[in-house]
């Protein structure tokens, strides 16, 4: 039966060989990480995401200004009371996506994710409504997703529900704090925020990625994987894009998502393998056919500064690049730096964002 578990074990991992040896040599590897096999655990982990434009040497204050996420991984995720779970398995079964994550190799994981982000004006000192630049929005969400990973194909399907509120003063409160804190200017502005006041907001996102090619060698690999993907809600679009990374990699492919990130909202899994060896740069690239963004256009709610649709490019696109750092078995921290291009056609607000972010993530 031990025989059996092992071998289950490593089917799991079987696109990282090198790197077996190291992770099943004793049975105190298999007691470290009892999840490597179909079996999640109940909590594998979670991760902590801070995005700020100030993480950037050089860069402004404005534009997408920052977010803050906390994500928490394994079957708990799907059991809270207040999980999006049901809701998003559901969601899954009326598009049909159930036929299509079923069959052999599919392993599925959970994860929960709470987060905030805010966008702001190039002028944060003027406090009236300005209809040439992008208008201040927030978003507070709640958001569930599934990773549906095919172990013998090597792709993983997420889907990802989200619900959230745009518009809560509390975000303008928030950031006033955070600035006065550190010496920056307040936004003067807030009240002239997308559906000021607070208006309910959701988004389904749906996102196949692909290994096209990897070598994960002792100390100098590579892995380079596509990605499509879809989302409709108060953000609509369609994705294209190709993500890779480098170096010493020691965590499967599925466990690295960057081309998932929609701003602050990450929508992955902490699983428990090892990450003390992990040191690899990595970057991306992907192209977005947007046809509505809530953060720009507003909802159904008035608000103060908004853009209609003829007035925002249809196609942007967006890269990244960063580096990520195992510090011990169960912990690895990365740094990025991203940037799109404008989405605004005209006016102050036609301006390409950058913006750097951390990651610390926590395997249990």
């Amino acid at each position: 039966t031990l025989s059996s578990g092992i071998s289950t074990t490593q089917a799991s991992v079987a696109p990282f060989q090198p790197y077996q040896a190291q992770l099943f040599a004793t049975n105190t590897s298999l007691a470290r990480h009892p999840s490597y096999g179909n079996q999640e655990k109940y909590n594998s982990g979670y991760a902590f995401y801070v995005d700020n434009d100030l993480l950037v040497p050089g860069s402004d204050d404005r534009d997408y200004t920052g977010g803050l996420a906390l994500t928490l991984s394994g079957k708990r995720a799907s059991e809270y009371w207040f999980s999006l779970d049901t809701a998003l398995s559901a969601t899954e079964t009326l598009l049909g996506l159930d036929t299509v994550i079923s069959g052999s190799g599919q392993r599925q994981l959970h994860s929960i994710e709470f987060g905030a982000t805010a966008f702001t004006p190039g002028d944060v000192e003027n406090r009236h409504a300005n209809q040439n630049d992008r208008p201040y929005a927030s978003l507070f969400y709640l958001s569930n997703t599934r990773h549906h990973i095919n172990r013998n194909t090597k792709t993983a399907i997420t889907t990802t529900l989200t619900v959230g509120a745009l518009g809560l003063s509390i975000a303008g409160d928030i950031y006033n704090g955070i600035h006065s804190a550190i010496g920056s200017d307040k936004g003067k502005g807030w009240s002239h925020q997308i559906s000021n006041g607070g208006e309910l907001t959701a988004r389904f996102g749906s996102s196949r990625q692909q290994v096209i090619a990897s070598n994960y060698s002792a100390g100098n690999g590579y892995e380079i994987k596509t990605l499509a993907q879809g989302s409709v809600g108060y953000l609509t679009e369609l994705s294209f894009g190709v993500t890779g990374r480098w170096g010493r990699i020691n965590t499967p492919w599925w466990t690295f998502n960057p081309a998932n990130a929609k701003y602050t909202e990450k929508s992955s899994a902490v699983t428990p393998f090892k990450r003390t060896n992990d040191l690899f740069v990595f970057g991306g690239f992907s192209s977005h056919v947007r046809g509505y963004n809530a953060f720009l256009q507003g909802q159904w709610k008035n608000s103060d500064v908004s853009y209609d649709r003829n007035e925002l490019n249809t196609i942007i696109h967006e890269a990244w690049a960063g580096v990520t750092v195992g510090i011990d078995a169960k912990t690895n921290i990365s740094y990025f730096v991203r940037g799109q291009t404008s989405e605004i056609k005209q006016g102050d607000g036609d301006r390409n964002p950058v913006w750097g972010g951390v990651v610390f993530n926590y395997s249990i």
